[in-house]
């Protein structure tokens, strides 16, 4: 039976070509041939030329302004017959939000990372993009509970954005040897698997085929996350897996989620206009 995904990215898909190539190439290599999985990302536009996704997340409120279409699109997806919404962005955007909101298996690249390596590691690196990205995985780290598991998170050193990194799409040797001294960085430091902390370095190490720096595994959170989401339609189609609706992911009315909706979208409508003024 046909499982469909809905795969939503932070970025603007359409200022990432070679990202969106590996993107529906691994699917396809990961999934099973009844699973289809549809790539989104946010509006065209959502970000200025002159900053990057990853640049712009630095600023707390312009992430969960950027959630908000996140939001918006897993009540559509579900809307529209998918029977999952995963999540290629590493830092899970409004991941819990999602899940109170829908019944179908909501997934995000960073829990479902953690959760799949820590079978096959105890003591992960994590790699991300910039000092902000640090930050962030370590918020993400404490909120679900993964301490334990991690020996270090570091920085690329030069930091880099989205649009540097999809250049090397094509093959980069270069960009093989960056990222192996960044391994070792973080294997000096106590790690025995490395854990890249963004889809656009998971992505690009798949299209380069690195999989292991001298012995040490690189984790494939797109392909993992692909293969969790998968799992999950399984187990609620096959023993009636559910959300639980008691605590954190407790499902508003309709009618009261459609009114506060409309409430906000005329607040930040007005707000925008005053802006303007």
């Amino acid at each position: 039976m046909t499982i469909r995904i809905w795969l939503q990215s932070k970025t603007d898909l359409g200022k990432l070509p070679g990202y969106v190539s590996i993107l529906t190439d691994h699917a396809k290599a990961v999934c099973g041939p009844d699973t289809i999985v549809d790539l989104h990302g946010v509006a065209s536009g959502t970000f200025p030329p002159e900053f990057s996704p990853n640049e712009a997340a630095r600023y707390n409120w312009l992430g969960e302004l950027s959630s908000q279409q996140i939001i918006e699109n897993v009540i559509r997806a579900e809307r529209e017959g998918y029977d999952a919404f995963a999540m290629s962005c590493f830092g899970d955007p409004a991941v819990h939000e999602a899940r109170s909101l829908v019944d179908i298996p909501v997934i995000g690249s960073f829990e479902s990372s953690f959760k799949i390596a820590s079978t096959t590691g105890q003591a992960i690196g994590v790699l991300s993009l910039n000092e902000a990205g640090v930050r962030r995985s370590r918020k993400r780290i404490r909120e679900f509970g993964f301490e334990g598991q991690v020996a270090t998170i570091l920085a690329m050193d030069p930091p880099m954005n989205e649009y540097e990194l999809d250049a090397a799409f094509k093959g980069s040797a270069t960009f093989r040897d960056i990222f192996a001294v960044q391994v070792r960085r973080l294997v000096a430091a106590g790690a025995d698997l490395i854990i890249p902390a963004e889809g656009v370095i998971n992505t690009l190490l798949v299209r380069n085929g690195i999989r292991e720096i001298d012995g040490v595994p690189i984790f494939d959170s797109y392909g993992s996350v692909l293969a969790f989401a998968e799992m999950l339609v399984q187990l609620r189609r096959k023993s009636g897996l559910l959300v639980a609706r008691r605590g954190v992911y407790a499902k508003p009315p309709t009618a009261l989620l459609n009114h506060i909706r409309g409430v906000t979208i005329e607040a930040m409508q007005r707000g925008q206009s005053l802006a303007r003024e």
